[in-house]
Formats: structure tokens, C-alpha cells, sequence
């Protein structure tokens, strides 16, 4: 079977699944079985594919069909102009966490040394992309799933990051010295987790979870604060800013501020204490 053959044919069988973009992701898939860039599959559409790289894409065409991510079927995702290792240990990164990054490296770019938690590091793209970004700053990832620092740690490799450590822990270890904490933490509500997209449920639910409310974990780790905590970076669901904003005010964050994200909806939240 020749390239533009098994694209044409893959994507009506993916669109018949209801799987969005179908086109592209063949392509994509195509392109990562065959080691070529997905570009280069144009000038090759008459090319005739070999029995064992056939044999190789069917079963990854049904994991998509069947709904399963194309990050998990590839094993990585794009963030910030890297490429990260991921899978089922941890959340699928999101483009729209660039945005909570870049506010970060807008905010403290000026200065050359600092001290950064990074909470729930997941996959550590915030951990490793700010800490790149900010190389004078001593950047640690936190995470209660030691999977999932497993994974955070073969991406530190693969950057080759070194102002970054790693720590297996539940939320905001005790911190006596001044520091930043950014977070992604779970912000689904209950009735939100009954009603994921099929793709959604591949991710970990201890990745997704926010408690009843959505503020389960957000709220708990306001709490941890103290004045050591000069500002907290957080990113959270779409109706959850001024319930945040409060909490950080009651917690002694005297100065807010909320961004939107590429959908031009609120999703993330800055409290500063000074």
C-alpha cells in the first residue's frame, strides 16, 4: 500500500470514529512509525510501505481510534518548544500551561537567582521549562506519584537540566526561606469526572481530581502558605478565579491578578504578598 493510500483510507476510518482531525493524526502517526517529518510524507505519497511498517501501525490507528491520546501512542508532547516524554503516570501536557510558564519567566526575569516549588510536576514540563529559563534559580518538582517523577526525571535527562531536584511528597514540604510556588494542581469537580471526553480518561485521575468543588487541593495548598511564600502561580478550572482570589486574600496575599487563557477564559491566578 502506498503512503497516500493509507492516509486517504485511515482517515475516513478515523473520521468514522469521530476522531478529531483525523487527517493529521494518521499523518502524525505515520510520520513517528516511519521516522520522517510529517512534511517529508508529501514527497513520498507514492512510496510503498513494507509489510513490517504496516505491521507496526495498525495497532497503534485502533489505540487512536479507540480514543486513546495521540501523546500517550507517540509517548511525548510538545511544550514551549521542547518535545517531553509522557504517558499514562501523568497529566498530558496542555498548550494553554504555557501561558501560567511564561507569566512566570515575564514576572521574574530580572532576577538571577530565586527559589522555585513546582506542585503536582506531573511530567515536570513546568518544572524544567521554567528552571532552563531561569538558570540561576534552584527549581524543585514535587509530586505525590513517584511514577510520576519517574517520568519527570527522564525528561530532565533528556533536556539536560541541572537546577532542578525532585521530591516525592504531598503538596508544600516545609519551606523556612523565600520562595515561589507555581501549580497545576487537579481542578475537575465531581460532576465534571462524570462526564470526561473519552481521550481525558487515559490521564490519571489523582491528575484530574480537584474534590467535589474543583478546589479540594488548590485550597489546601493556600493553606500551607506562609510568609516565606512571596507569590503563588496557579492554574485552575474556568469558574474557579474568584473563589481562588478570595482564598489567597484571606491567606494574606494582599495583591491578585487573573489571566485568560488562548480560549480567552479565566485560568490562572496570582497572589503576591508584598
Amino acid at each position: 500500500m502506498k503512503i497516500l493510500e493509507l492516509i486517504d483510507k485511515t482517515t475516513a476510518f478515523l473520521k468514522q470514529k469521530d476522531v478529531e482531525s483525523p487527517r493529521l493524526q494518521i499523518e502524525l502517526i505515520l510520520s513517528h512509525v516511519l521516522k520522517l517529518p510529517r512534511m517529508t510524507l508529501y514527497l513520498q505519497f507514492e512510496r510503498e510501505l513494507t509489510p513490517a511498517e504496516l505491521d507496526t501501525l495498525r495497532p497503534l490507528v485502533k489505540r487512536r481510534a479507540d480514543r486513546e491520546p495521540l501523546q500517550h501512542i507517540l509517548g511525548e508532547a510538545p511544550f514551549h518548544g521542547e518535545t517531553f516524554f509522557c504517558g499514562k503516570e501523568a497529566l498530558i501536557p496542555r498548550p494553554e500551561t504555557e501561558v501560567l510558564v511564561e507569566w512566570v519567566l515575564e514576572t521574574f526575569k530580572s532576577q538571577t537567582a530565586g527559589k522555585l516549588y513546582d506542585i503536582g510536576t506531573g511530567t515536570g514540563i513546568i518544572a524544567l521549562t521554567l528552571a532552563k529559563n531561569l538558570p540561576g534559580w534552584n527549581v524543585t518538582g514535587v509530586d505525590i506519584s513517584g511514577e510520576a517523577l519517574v517520568l519527570a526525571r527522564k525528561n530532565q535527562e533528556k533536556l539536560a537540566v541541572t537546577n532542578v531536584s525532585w521530591l516525592e511528597h504531598d503538596l508544600l514540604p516545609a519551606a523556612n526561606d523565600e520562595h515561589i510556588i507555581v501549580a497545576n494542581l487537579p481542578y475537575l469537580t465531581d460532576a465534571e469526572m462524570s462526564a470526561l471526553p473519552n481521550e481525558v480518561t487515559f490521564d490519571p485521575v489523582l491528575a484530574l481530581h480537584g474534590g467535589k468543588d474543583g478546589l479540594g487541593l488548590i485550597r489546601n495548598l493556600i493553606g500551607m502558605t506562609n510568609d516565606h511564600t512571596t507569590h503563588i502561580f496557579l492554574e485552575a478550572g474556568d469558574k474557579h478565579d474568584a473563589a481562588i482570589s478570595d482564598l489567597l486574600q484571606a491567606a494574606g496575599f494582599v495583591r491578585t491578578e487573573v489571566r485568560r487563557d488562548l480560549n480567552n477564559v479565566p485560568r490562572f491566578i496570582m497572589g503576591a504578598r508584598h
